[in-house]
């Protein structure tokens, strides 16, 4: 051989062929390590997404009482993971314990119009009274 030439061994960058049973079942596990990652890409993503999901319905429950919601992640460093329960489903309570240990710190995080509640504003309906002497005497019988 002349320095230009090079063999096979040297300058290839193929794997050396190996008995074709050898070669499918390296195939085939190959096919499954990329199954795997991608089921794996797919459930980070898919966590990802229901994190984010109960962030914001705790951030929604969080904005009752603090004029952002989100500064119970930001300001007061809570985490999604303890304020759900093992199913992954948001505790209301332990939100409610959450805002108000930082509003203890922070007052000013508060939400200066929360919703005041029930104050009369919209009717009701009035309760069927008993018979007066009143409607006795203006009853006119037929």
């Amino acid at each position: 051989m002349t320095e230009l030439e090079v063999s096979p061994a040297e300058g290839s960058t193929e794997e050396p062929q190996a008995p074709a049973e050898g070669s499918s079942a390296n195939r085939e596990a190959a096919k499954y390590r990329t199954k795997l990652r991608d089921a794996e890409t797919k459930l980070e993503a898919a966590q990802a997404r229901i994190t984010a999901l109960l962030r914001k319905e705790i951030e929604g429950h969080a904005a009752k009482e603090l004029s952002v919601g989100a500064d119970l992640f930001e300001i007061g460093g809570a985490n999604v993971d303890d304020m759900t329960d093992p199913e992954g489903n948001v505790m209301p309570d332990a939100v409610d314990v959450a805002v108000d240990a930082l509003l203890a710190k922070r007052p000013g995080l508060g939400n200066p119009n929360r919703p005041w509640g029930e104050v009369g504003g919209n009717h009701r309906e009035v309760p069927e009274r008993a018979p007066t002497m009143q409607d006795a005497l203006k009853f006119k019988g037929r």
